[in-house]
């Protein structure tokens, strides 16, 4: 079985990377993917970092094969959700570090696609970092950093915001912000504060963006722990086009896919991972470059990444552990995904 996945493996790669070759002429579209790839550790053990549980003596005996299993798992969302054009960005979070995103591309032949990426350590106590893959045949990084949020002195620190700036296709300026906001765990009350503090760091971002230059290409995606009407994520977005204020516009408002949210919380689905975007993305005033010509955000439920639920009615994520137990599979969340069009 293995070796047969194998095979079907490569030649979708193989496919993929002729058929990529030949729309690099046009390149009519550009998508934009993002994806909590749940726990992406490496088995070795960071004395920095409270990472014991995923390590090979660790609770959950993470070890070398199935580091390289999840690899080959998020390759595979990656290329299947791009189908014959892979998507030129990938916002991920919950990446240990630098090395497990190097074994991400270089294990699974993600490199042959051009990808490279983006990553700082983040001062998160249990080592999970947000990154940024993203074409290099394609995207230019002009800049990057990351953007520290400040938690009170009591609360445990939380991932920084990382900030990417790059050339698409020669055409349009991308400013990026991949975002992974405090949990809830504990409780969505009580720990509402916290991701209000994230989605102020992030909207004072954005503004210091579009006070350069009010027409700024600004995409901001993450798990965000809230969803699109919540106070936090009001704080930076809205629903509509707003030229009064410069808030962004929340695509998860206009969430679609085979199911109701990006995670799910026994019968209930919620959606935490979304897209959001500046207002010069729905009205280029440029005769060239990019904009977003459906307002829509896809839950990319591809059929591997969800399975029925033996607990609750429907279908749930098909994950790497439920509990304790590994299962083998994706991801505890679902990928989202915009496509943008260049103009004629």
């Amino acid at each position: 079985m293995m070796k047969i996945y194998f095979l079907l493996f490569s030649g979708l790669f193989f496919l993929i990377i002729h058929s990529s070759k030949a729309q690099n002429t046009a390149n009519k579209s550009a998508g934009i993917l993002f994806y909590n790839v749940e726990n992406l550790f490496n088995p070795e053990n960071n004395p920095e970092k409270d990472d014991d549980e995923f390590t090979e003596e660790g609770m959950r005996h993470w070890n070398y094969s199935r580091t390289v299993r999840k690899q080959n798992n998020i390759a595979r969302v990656i290329l299947y959700s791009g189908q014959w054009n892979p998507p030129v960005l990938v916002g991920l979070c919950e990446v240990e570090d630098e090395k497990s995103l190097k074994g991400l591309i270089w294990n699974t032949g993600l490199n042959n696609l051009s990808y490279a990426f983006e990553h700082f350590d983040s001062p998160d106590k249990r080592g999970i970092d947000v990154a940024l893959l993203y074409r290099r045949d394609r995207f230019r990084v002009l800049s990057s950093y990351p953007v520290a949020v400040r938690m009170n002195e009591k609360d445990r620190p939380t991932r920084d915001i990382l900030y990417v700036c790059g050339l698409l296709d020669g055409l349009d300026t991308l400013h990026v912000m991949v975002n992974h906001w405090p949990s809830r765990w504990g409780g969505e009350a009580s720990t509402r504060e916290k991701r209000k503090k994230a989605a102020l760091t992030l909207k004072q971002l954005c503004d210091s963006v579009l006070k350069i230059n009010a027409n700024a290409r600004i995409i901001a995606m993450g798990d965000f722990n809230d969803e699109p009407g919540d106070v936090s994520l009001r704080l930076v977005s809205d629903s509509v086009f707003n030229k009064s204020d410069q808030k962004l516009v929340n695509l998860g408002f206009f969430a679609e896919g085979k199911v109701e949210g990006t995670i799910k919380h026994r019968f209930e689905w919620a959606i935490f991972d979304q897209i959001l975007i500046s207002n010069a993305l729905l009205q280029n005033k440029k005769p060239h470059g990019y904009i977003l010509k459906k307002v829509q955000l896809q839950i990319k439920g591809l059929p591997f990444l969800l399975e029925k639920d033996p607990e609750y009615p429907g279908v749930r994520v098909n994950r790497t552990y439920i509990g304790y137990k590994y299962h083998g599979g994706y991801s505890d969340h679902l990928p989202v995904m915009i496509s943008l069009t260049s103009l004629p």
